[in-house]
Order: C-alpha cells, then structure tokens, then sequence
C-alpha cells in the first residue's frame, strides 16, 4: 500500500508549483507520489479557504481558550445535560478576551479569570448554569496553562510564555484545585512535569522548547514507569563489564509491555542521549534519528553540530560524532545513547542497519535499543548483548501488581469502585494481573476507565468482569462505544476513527477531514477526539497552530486492522485523495 501523504514538512505552495511547472506528463503522477510525501503543499492539507485570524501568537492562545473552556466545562459541570455544557461553552467563549485577554496578559491569567467570573457580568452568566465560579475558574486556569506548555514543548506560537521567568510561578495549585480536578489527577502530574522540565531546561541551558521535542513523551511514560529492577541491574552490569567495553543492548518484547516507559525512566532519571522513533508521530527516519541525536551529543560534549543533511548526517557522520564524543567523555561515565522502537525505523533502501546504527561503537560508547521481536536481521553488529521482557515472567507480573497496587493507593475512586464492585482489593489486583497477560498497557488502559468518575463512561470496564487481553479489552471498549453511537452518526464515527489509524503522522483536524470520506465532517471528528481520548496522542503544532492528532499505540491500529472491515478500505481512499490532489497540483502548475 503506498506511504500515506507526509504532511509535516511541507513548502509553501508555490515552491512547489514551481517544480511541478517543471513536469510535462500526467504519467508522471505515481512516481510523484513518493516525492510529494516529503515534499507536498501546504495547500494540499489545509485548504486555500482558510483565513488568517491574526498573528500566529494571537490564533494560537485563542484556540488554547477555546479548548480550556470545553475541558473545563466538561470537568467542573458534569452532571449538567450535554446541551446545557455546551451553551455554558459557548457563553464562556463569547467573553473569551474578558476571561483571559491576550497572550500578553498571560502571566495575570489566574486574577483575570477569578476577576470576570466574581465580577457581576460573570455571576449572572453562571447563575443560570447552577456552577461553582471557584471550581470553574481553578479549572479554567489549569487547563489553560496546560496548553500554553504543551504548544510550548512542540516549539509552538506560544514558547516565549513558556520562556517567561514567571511562568513557574503561574501554577501552583491550591488544595481546592486539586479537589476540583481530583479526576485528572494523572494530568496534573503530567502537566506539572512539562512545567518543571521547562524551567529546569531553561534554567540548565538557557535552551528554548523547540530542543525538548521528546520532553511531554518522557514525562507521561516515565511517570507510568514501575519496577524493572532485575532488568536494569541486568544492563548496568553490560555498561560495567570489562569484557564489554562498547556495544549494543538491545531490550525487546511484545508491543506494551512498557519499553518506552522504560527508556522515558532511563532517560528521566539518568539524562542519556535519547531518541523515539514512531510510526503514528511520523518519527521514523535515519535524519530524524541522527539530527536529534548528534544535536543532543554536541551539547552535552561542547562538539561542533555537523552539517544538516543526509548525506552528512549517515553513519560516517553519525560515527564520527561518536568518535568525538568518546574522545571527551570520562571511562567511569560512558557514552549512551538511547533508541525507543528500533522497529519502526525505517529500513534504509541500500540494506545495512536501520537508522544508520554503526557496525561497531567507539570504547566506552554503548546504544541501548528496545524493539518488538523481528523475523529480520534488522541490527547487524559486531558486539551485541539481548534482554527479552517476557509477558509470562515471574518479575514482569511483579512490577505488574507493584503497579496496580501503587494505583489504587493513588486513588481513593479506583479503590472505591472496585469496593463498590464487591471486590476485595487482593482478589482485584490478583484478577487483574492474570487478565492483563502480562501487558503493561492493559493494565493502563483498564485502571483509566475504572478512574474516570464520568457516569457516561462507567459502563466501559466492569471490575468484576474484566476483558482477558488486550485485544479482548479493544474488542469490549469498541462494542461500548458503537453502540452508544446514534444509529445515524456510527458509521461516520467509525470512519472517522479508521482513517486517522491509517494516517502516518500526527493530523490537525481540517486534514483529517480533507481525507475522510465526504460524510465526515469537523463535527464528527471533534466528536471521535472527545471520545477516544485515552487512544490519541495530541500536541500542538508550530506550523498550524491547533492540535494535531494521531492514534497512541500500534497495537490499537492492529486491532483495528483485523476488526470489522480493517484498514485496507481507508489506505485504499486516502492514497486515492492523495493521488486526485497531486493531479490537481499538475493541473494548476500548467495553467
């Protein structure tokens, strides 16, 4: 199946109207297909017709507001009837600049909002509602500065914010914001670590967001983090040994059992070079992979940043770095550098090893790669050591209940549903470790439903009858969910949701949409966002200035590929859409 349209790099337009007048056949229009996945138009993907709403920082803070409202309304009103939420929603946005003003009063946020809300404006808006202005205005605040550093940490509009001296001071959150968002307790923590990572950044280096690409990753896996105790002394004695003076580690395992989590703990806790590499994110390639790392090694060894580009920047180049960075590094503290998802690197099309990874490392230099099992030979090397994480193993079902038991200390609601359940607290833990198989995403998908205190979502896990695996747990989430749809809309939810699992990269909404069937609409893709939440990945973008979005885990784009009528149908009609704009391109670059 063709690669599907890489929209993340794209010239402007005319840039490419120009190579294209260069183009004298339609028959040329498949070979382009390849070209214009890295190099396409802006045009393509977010249409002529959309209007420029100010500058980029002014758009940007505005669609914060407008998303914080929605969450916020959502968080402190919901035993309102959904109607009701969302003209609370639509009132609050029409008195945005008065709640928050601009990015330049940012840093008066929190006085600004409790002002409007207490002023009489404000008290005779929410008093038709019947909701509390303290609760609203703590979860306004938060939800705001949530989104100012998230778009942060992507490089957004909104990264001198973030910069300011001030801003970590912005987020200190009082006892009654933490009641008033008891049920997100998760991202709190999740969002005072972007924070604190921003500050420390800043403080450390002086470097701004767009260095930190991986920093909200490593804090939401290396907050689910839990034992591995066997494992990482496994590999601290690989890093000791004499007889292993440089070489490669690699950790695999089957998909969510928690390697990422484990290289955002290695990472978190011992500041190693580091990339990700992800399908959904679009992270896959051997520039990607040696940019970010030679960038990250020329910090940390005072080295001069090679040139940018790939044929300076494959293994030659990537070697020498090495080279140089073993020259400057000290032999009780070796050179490591950390590789998430090996696996879903792109293989280089003259063979070799992904990611341009070296044959042999200088002394004292080490990578520590994690991969899902290969039937290929994808990492050919002179020195190599395996760790397996077994699913079945008596250590990883330890860490498993270590986790659930953390948990449900964590959260006195998890505790009480599964009490309210009839349970007793080991014969849960106990169930859910046998039903878990082993998988750590399981466990983490499982407890998310038993934590969230909506009653619209209560009847997606049962604790006292939970799914066995992870696939049977995909299989009962999605059987819930279609048949809460309306009868008219399902069929759009679901191709909504498909047609994201097939796009190779993070999506803002509007390109979602260009490429979905013609009945699927901004309304139903909001709608998709808002109720599989738990399954996307979303983070602000720098050249759009709204969110993108992409499905979190592979392995929920494989339940999905063998559910139903798969993922062919949609690779199928995006290549088409794909290949009808390209057509149109060469039409207008001959006109």
């Amino acid at each position: 199946m063709p690669g599907i349209l890489n929209i993340g790099c794209l010239p402007p337009r005319e840039d490419v109207k120009r190579t294209c007048v260069l183009l004298t056949s339609i028959a040329f229009a498949d070979a382009l297909l390849g070209w214009l996945t890295v190099h396409a138009g802006d045009a393509l993907v977010r249409g002529s017709a959309r209007k420029a709403l100010g500058d980029a920082q002014q758009r940007a803070f505005r669609h914060v507001v407008n998303s914080a409202i929605g969450e916020a309304v959502h968080a402190v009103a919901d035993e309102l009837p959904e109607p009701r939420r969302k003209e609370l929603a639509k009132q609050l946005r029409k008195h945005r600049a008065q709640l928050t003003g601009g990015p330049a009063d940012y840093l008066e946020l929190s006085q600004m909002v409790r002002a409007f809300l207490d002023c009489p404006s404000g008290v005779e808006l929410l008093a038709g509602f019947d909701v509390d202005g303290a609760r609203l205005s703590d979860a306004l605040s938060f939800w705001i500065t949530d989104g100012v550093a998230r778009d942060a940490l992507a490089g957004g509009a909104l990264a001198p914010l973030a910069t300011h001296s001030q801003f970590g001071g912005l987020f200190n959150l009082s006892e009654r914001t933490l009641t008033t968002l008891g049920s997100l307790t998760d991202r709190v923590e999740e969002t005072l670590e972007i924070v604190r990572a921003l500050a420390e950044r800043i403080d450390r280096t002086g470097q701004h967001p767009p260095a930190m690409a991986f920093t909200a990753l490593i804090a939401e896996r290396a907050r689910l983090f839990t034992g591995r105790r066997e494992l990482l002394a496994r590999i601290d004695a690989a890093l000791a040994d004499p007889g292993f003076p440089s070489g490669y580690l690699l950790v695999t395992g089957e998909p969510g059992i928690g390697k990422t989590a484990l290289v955002a703990h290695l990472v978190s806790s011992r500041g190693y070079v580091h990339h990700f590499n992800s399908r959904s994110e679009g992270i896959t390639s051997a520039t990607a992979f040696t940019s970010m790392v030679c960038a990250q090694l020329a910090d940390r060894y005072d080295l001069p940043e090679p040139p940018q580009g790939e044929e300076t920047l494959g293994s030659a180049g990537l070697s020498q770095m090495l080279a140089l960075a073993a020259a400057q590094g000290r032999g009780d503290a070796p050179v490591v550098i950390l590789v998430d998802a090996l696996d879903e690197a792109e293989q280089p099309p003259s063979g070799g090893n992904r990611l341009y990874l070296p044959a042999a490392l200088p002394p004292h230099t080490y990578v520590i790669a994690t991969s899902r099992e290969l039937a290929d030979d994808f990492l050919a090397v002179s020195s190599l050591r395996r760790f397996h994480l077994s699913d079945d193993a008596p250590e990883n079902l330890a860490d498993i209940t270590e986790y659930v038991n953390d948990r449900l200390d964590a959260s006195a609601h998890l505790a009480g549903r599964v009490a309210a359940a009839g349970l007793a607290r080991d014969a849960f833990v106990t169930d859910m470790v046998a039903c878990s198989q082993g998988n750590f995403l399981y466990v983490v998908h499982v407890l998310t439903d038993l934590c969230d205190a909506g009653p619209d979502r209560a009847a997606l896990i049962d604790p006292a009858a939970l799914p066995v695996g992870l696939r049977n747990y995909y299989r009962t989430h999605w059987r819930v969910m279609k048949d809460r749809w309306p009868d008219v809309l399902a069929d759009k939810y679901e191709t909504a949701l498909r047609c994201l699992a097939v796009m190779h990269e993070p999506v803002p909404v509007g390109a979602w949409v260009d490429f979905a069937p013609g009945d699927v609409d901004e309304r139903v893709a909001r709608h998709v966002v808002r109720e599989w939440r738990q399954f996307l990945n979303t983070r602000q973008s720098l050249s759009y200035n709204e969110p993108l979005y992409a499905v979190y885990h592979s392995t929920f784009v494989d339940f999905l590929r063998a559910e139903g009528p798969g993922l062919e149908p949609y690779e199928r009609h995006v290549y088409h859409v794909e290949r009808s704009m390209l057509l149109g391109l060469l039409r207008d670059a001959r006109s």
